[in-house]
């Protein structure tokens, strides 16, 4: 059983506790310490020390994952409370400050990044030099709620769509349309698909992290159409998928912005337009906290005001339709 001195819990077995509750939500040890900022050896040695300490073992050790015994699953679901709880009061004592410092992490998708993220960031550290950006740049999901404070994901959406259940707070950031097209080599050597099912006997190329995956859907007259395309190429990546288009691999389902100027210039040829597509939807999302931090609260909103101004002029740019007002869900 564990031994406490007369205050509690001690300092060093707080951080191995929180390290512990690091090790389940990433089920590895190595990843959790490059979270936590130790080596994995040192981590190791903190597990040992912590199931050493409180007399029982925590956790179930094999060649490919890390898991929680019994007596670790109790630690781990009464303490990931406790610890929320602790960091909503250093957040709350910290913004009666009103001073922008300290770091926000960020998963976002790579387009956002390159093309939006990159710009804002690049403008804010000059605004608030005290703050500190870790980015994550991923097309697939992330522990939002423990590892990051915001994370901009993208869905391919229609009309009806409903977004899965979620703890999070969800903003609209960037809705346009999406494209499906192709370069005129891959149109001459295998024709063109005249309705979304003929999609099945063609190359395609599709992002993984898109709602819906291999399966595009299209419209016409108020009548949807579902198709599970080809599995020719499969990319996390929206650019990487052009490129691969441009040089007649297959036919892509990407947003409108990204092909613009390849549509315009002929290097690319768009199919199917008699279908209304699918929307690609960039979406902010983030926890609801009681006590966000200050500087949270703040990138948040200059985030927000920045994309918005920079959508409107790349619509205009594009001749696309001015961008709607934002919508915030829970």
């Amino acid at each position: 059983m564990y031994q406490g001195n007369a205050q509690g819990l001690e300092a060093d077995m707080l951080d191995k506790v929180v390290f512990f509750l690091h090790v389940v939500r990433h089920g590895s040890l190595s990843e959790a310490a490059k979270q936590y900022g130790i080596s994995a050896s040192a981590g190791s040695r903190w597990l040992n020390e912590l199931e050493e300490s409180m007399g029982v073992s925590l956790l179930k050790r094999t060649t490919r994952k890390i898991s929680p015994t019994q007596a670790g699953q109790r630690l781990y679901d009464r303490f990931s409370l406790i610890n929320g709880e602790i960091n909503d009061v250093f957040n709350e004592v910290q913004n009666l400050s009103h001073e922008d410092k300290g770091q926000i992490r960020i998963a976002s998708t790579p387009l956002f990044a390159k093309h939006y993220l990159s710009q804002i960031i690049g403008e804010y550290v000059q605004l608030h030099p005290s703050i500190n950006f870790v980015v994550l740049e991923t097309a697939f999901e992330v522990d939002h709620v423990h590892e990051v404070d915001f994370a901009i994901r993208a869905n391919a959406t229609y009309r009806g769509f409903q977004d899965k259940d979620s703890l999070l707070v969800k903003r609209s950031l960037i809705r346009e349309p999406l494209i499906a097209c192709c370069s005129p080599k891959y149109l001459s050597l295998h024709g063109e698909p005249r309705l979304p099912e003929h999609l099945k006997h063609h190359f395609c190329l599709y992002a993984t992290t898109l709602v819906g995956g291999n399966k595009w859907i299209f419209e016409q007259n108020g009548e949807y159409n579902s198709v599970e395309i080809a599995q020719t190429v499969e990319a996390d990546d929206s650019e990487i998928l052009k490129n691969i288009a441009l040089a007649g691999g297959g036919i892509a389902y990407l947003p409108y912005s990204l092909v613009s100027d390849e549509l315009n210039n002929g290097q690319l040829q768009p199919v199917l337009k008699d279908y209304v597509s699918s929307q690609f939807e960039l979406n902010l999302y983030f926890k609801p906290r009681k006590y966000m931090p200050v500087r949270c609260v703040n990138f948040k909103d200059y985030l927000i005001e920045r994309v918005e101004e920079m959508d409107k002029i790349n619509k205009k740019a594009l001749g696309l339709p001015a961008p709607v007002k934002m919508r915030v869900t829970v």
